[in-house]
């Protein structure tokens, strides 16, 4: 009687079966990983969505300020120049002329005087006692230190004059400077020697030049001088 050897291995059945809980635990575990891949590609480009949509926010807040900000009309004055050329100043210089010339011939005189009287000391020196011409040469040393204070003055004056003169064209070509910004819609208006290189139609000088001489022409300049010594 021949006996049949068990064999040690499993039945193909069996083994089968366990291949295949095999097989759908791997399935299983690659669908897992599959959905949080996805979940993940899903949640990183939400946030690239929301990075996005921040920075286009922020970027048009930014064109927002910009635009605000924006310069796009500038003009140039050459304030300094249109005050030396307008017909104000010409006005002044030509009254301030005037006004040198009149003190000028009225001093000319004075000192004429004094010479005079310089003369007739030097003359009279033997005949005067020392008192007496001690005193007659403090007089005459006075009398000349106050024609020098007089003269001085003068100058002062007409040189004050001539400033305040400048000062109040001045202002009034900045008034004229801002009307004309005002009309042209100008966004700055910049001193021309801030400027190296520009386009001429920049240049506003020669229209505020005209108006101030318009504005000015029948403006009364007066200079009014005073015998006040310079140290009082």
């Amino acid at each position: 009687m021949i006996r049949r050897r068990h064999s040690s291995s499993p039945s193909a059945p069996v083994f089968r079966r366990r291949w295949m809980n095999v097989d759908a635990f791997l399935r299983l575990i690659l669908m897992l990983c599959l959905a949080g891949m996805v979940n993940g590609a899903q949640a990183q480009t939400g946030n690239q969505s929301a990075d996005l949509s921040g920075e286009a926010a922020a970027s048009s807040q930014e064109a927002r300020s910009s635009t605000g900000m924006r310069v796009q009309r500038i003009g140039l004055i050459d304030i300094d120049g249109v005050i030396r050329a307008s017909k104000g100043t010409a006005r002044v210089r030509e009254l301030l002329d005037e006004q040198r010339q009149l003190f000028q011939a009225e001093f000319a005189a004075r000192e004429t005087a004094l010479q005079e009287s310089e003369r007739r000391l030097i003359a009279q020196r033997d005949t005067l006692s020392e008192t007496e011409f001690a005193r007659q040469l403090s007089e005459f040393e006075a009398e000349v230190a106050t024609i020098q204070k007089e003269i001085q003055y003068r100058r002062e004056a007409i040189d004050i004059a001539f400033q305040e003169a400048q000062e109040n064209l001045r202002r009034i070509a900045l008034e004229i400077v801002t009307d004309v910004a005002r009309e042209m819609r100008l966004d700055f208006v910049l001193e021309r020697e801030s400027v190296l290189i520009f386009v001429p139609r920049f240049n506003i000088s020669d229209e505020v030049l005209r108006r101030l001489d318009e504005r000015t022409k029948d403006v009364r300049i007066e200079v009014t001088n005073t015998d006040k010594p310079a140290d009082e």
